[in-house]
């Protein structure tokens, strides 16, 4: 028997660096969209992060997916 994963629910979160706190550190804001297509390309994915990214005006420090799915016996 194989296992199949189904994609149910993918977000797209994009990390945009805020500056420094007292001690030094780097620190990041993330915002988050759902609703995400689940057959959604990575490179799409990549592409649309960046667009949105560059809304803001500090820089990109990372993009994530994160997704919810199934997994079903056939």
């Amino acid at each position: 028997m194989a296992a199949v994963m189904n994609v149910e629910k993918r977000t797209l979160s994009i990390s945009i660096a805020r500056g420094q706190d007292a001690e030094g550190n780097a620190v990041s804001k993330n915002y988050t969209y759902s609703n995400v297509k689940p057959d959604a390309e990575p490179a799409k994915l990549a592409a649309v992060g960046t667009a949105l990214g560059g809304l803001f005006d500090n820089e990109i420090t990372g993009l994530t997916v994160v997704e919810r799915a199934s997994l079903v016996n056939e």
